[in-house]
């Protein structure tokens, strides 16, 4: 859309946008919005502080007057305006970090929220998440107060965006949806980063866990219904975390991002690998001046850049630019992700385009593509100023995926991803390298996999597979050919049995004859995650192993008749392994295989 404010100036026209687009849940009001933003000086920062600033403070003043005459709902209206209205005033003041109208504005932000918060029913209440020797600041939504087990959601904000400003950038749709809800500032972002020093780290797997481990202990969530929901940034750091943390379901990037160091290194105009050299090299006085140059330029950079300084406390723009190419999900990360995924992408995003659709094909789950565009307004970076309509169509997405399932066809999703990464992982030089099953090598045991996985599927959709289970399913492209049969295979369990009904309405005909469907759905994840786990060890892969997905097969197969499984020779009696071995090789030994 063209800027309704400052044309000349990108940053002031989207941070204006991004603000209109908090009207939606309670965050603005559009006359206080236009009203500021046409007395701001395009282009100066001081100008942009001190009016929103003056904003943000009549608003909470007329706020706190409906308190003091008992108007409930008009306070906690005006007080959400004026948080976010804080939340503006110091956003562009983070080239000088002691600037002391940053902490002033800041806490404002958060006292109005909390207070707001208070008035909701039932309350928005604030929590602390242990987190290594200190905690993280969040607020727990709950839907009603009966304390039974929901969906939920866990979500953050990205580069700059606050806990608070969640509310209103999903948080409060996904309660109205019927969601409990835990938003959080992790290391880097605003609470951690004020209150904690904490700045922005890569391996964000290490922040979602101990918070995930908070959120299971709380009433009212459901463990194994716990969607992470990343904004901005978010979108790197939701699918990071999924990527290593197996108990997160579904996660939602707003948009998806595949590798920020490509932005950090755009501007440069040097080749990849120069530009990375160069930026973490020692010294660089060249190079730092045509980061300066290009700041000088380039308002938006110039601020991104300062941003990025103070929220991972680097010490040059150059340093910064460095620090940004540990945040990415290539080699081999993205394809590790077993949970369902959404990534979202705008036309038009002046900050990330491209990257979802990098993201999107790295992945090997089962994943959405959801493109927002400029007819509908909604073309903005994480779709701004369309956030009923983007949170509509993201919702609507995630209640399909947090529907109760088959929780055996879910894990199905996950072993086929699991083996996925495997497959992806496999050097050219291994494909003849023996695998613990026994007399197969690794080209045959994929073989194997893929012809079966290819029969079942087409078995479950009525379709014609194409060959017979000793055929060459597999041609040139090994990595290719599974992971086409691993999307079928995904599609067919989705469609045959979307629930648990439907599973016990199917049957599968298998070589030893025609089973159940949950049997037989058992029967196959065993299979997948079997076959992966010898091509997993054949690699020397284990870290690439799904050890939650073991000790749940293995639990399961320690309560069905054994005996079923070892007559047709599928696997042979039990072998013996240490009590603290790794799940993945108590599994193989209990079906026999010599680890």
């Amino acid at each position: 859309m063209k800027p309704i404010f400052f044309p000349d100036h990108p940053s002031f026209w989207y941070e204006t946008l991004r603000t209109l687009g908090h009207i939606a849940y309670g965050g603005a009001d559009f006359g206080e919005v236009a009203t500021t933003a046409q007395n701001i000086a395009d282009g100066d920062y001081d100008s942009w502080h001190d009016q929103w600033l003056a904003t943000a403070d009549r608003v909470a003043g007329q706020a706190h007057t409906s308190l003091e005459g008992g108007h409930r709902t008009s306070t906690r209206d005006g007080l959400l305006r004026a948080s976010n209205y804080y939340r503006c005033a110091e956003f562009f003041l983070h080239g000088n970090a002691a600037d002391p109208r940053i902490r002033h504005a800041y806490d404002a932000s958060v006292a109005c929220f909390r207070q707001a918060a208070e008035l909701f029913t039932p309350a928005i209440t604030p929590v602390a998440i242990p987190y290594e020797d200190t905690t993280l600041p969040g607020y727990l939504y709950r839907p009603e107060d009966s304390g039974l087990p929901r969906p939920t959601v866990v979500m953050f904000n990205g580069f700059d965006g606050t806990a608070e400003e969640m509310h209103f950038f999903g948080a409060a749709a996904a309660v109205e949806r019927g969601y409990t809800v835990l938003a959080f500032d992790g290391p880097g972002q605003p609470g951690a980063r004020h209150r904690q020093g904490l700045t922005f780290r890569p391996d964000w797997e290490n922040v979602i866990t101990p918070v995930l481990d908070f959120a299971m202990a709380l009433p009212g969530v459901d463990a194994k219904r716990i969607a992470v929901f990343g904004a901005s940034m978010g979108g790197y750091l939701a699918p990071r975390a999924a990527a290593f943390d197996r108990r997160i379901a579904a996660v939602v990037t707003l948009d998806g991002v595949f590798d920020l160091g490509d932005i950090s290194t755009a501007p440069l105009a040097l080749p990849r690998d120069e530009a990375e050299r160069r930026l973490r090299a020692a010294h660089d006085p060249a190079l730092d001046a045509v980061i300066e140059t290009v700041m000088a330029a380039t308002p938006t950079l110039k601020w991104a850049i300062e941003q990025g300084m103070f929220a991972m406390d680097a010490d040059s723009p150059r340093a910064f630019c460095a620090a940004y190419l540990d945040y990415h999900l290539r080699d081999g990360t993205a394809e590790r992700i077993a949970c369902p995924v959404l990534v979202c992408s705008g036309e038009d995003d002046g900050f990330f385009k491209g990257q979802p659709e990098k993201l999107y094909d790295h992945l090997r789950c089962e994943k959405t593509f959801m493109a927002f565009t400029e007819e509908e307004g909604a073309e903005a970076h994480c779709q701004s100023g369309a956030q009923k309509l983007a949170f509509a169509r993201i919702y609507d997405w995630l209640d399909r995926v947090m529907a109760r399932r088959p929780a055996v066809v879910g894990h199905i999703g996950r072993a086929l991803a699991m083996t996925g990464a495997v497959v992806e992982a496999i050097d050219g030089h291994s494909w003849s390298s023996p695998t613990p099953c026994p007399g197969w090598d690794a080209r045959t045991t994929l073989n194997h996999l893929v012809g079966g996985i290819r029969i079942s599927a087409a078995e479950l959709t009525g379709t014609d597979p194409g060959g017979e289970h000793h055929d060459d399913w597999l041609g040139t492209d090994a990595a290719g050919a599974y992971a086409a049969a691993a999307e079928a295979d995904r599609t067919a369990w989705q469609h045959a049995a979307p629930t648990d009904a439907d599973l016990d309405k199917a049957t599968l005909h298998l070589g030893f004859g025609t089973v159940p469907g949950p049997t037989a759905a058992l029967i196959h994840l065993t299979e997948v995650l079997v076959h992966g786990l010898d091509l997993a060890l054949t690699a020397d892969r284990t870290d690439l192993i799904d050890q939650h997905l073991c000790e749940g097969l293995l639990a399961r197969m320690r309560r069905v008749d054994m005996d079923a499984f070892r007559r047709p020779g599928m696997f042979g009696p039990e072998a013996q392994a240490p009590a603290d071995a790794p799940a993945h090789a108590r599994l193989l030994a209990f079906l026999g295989r010599q680890v």
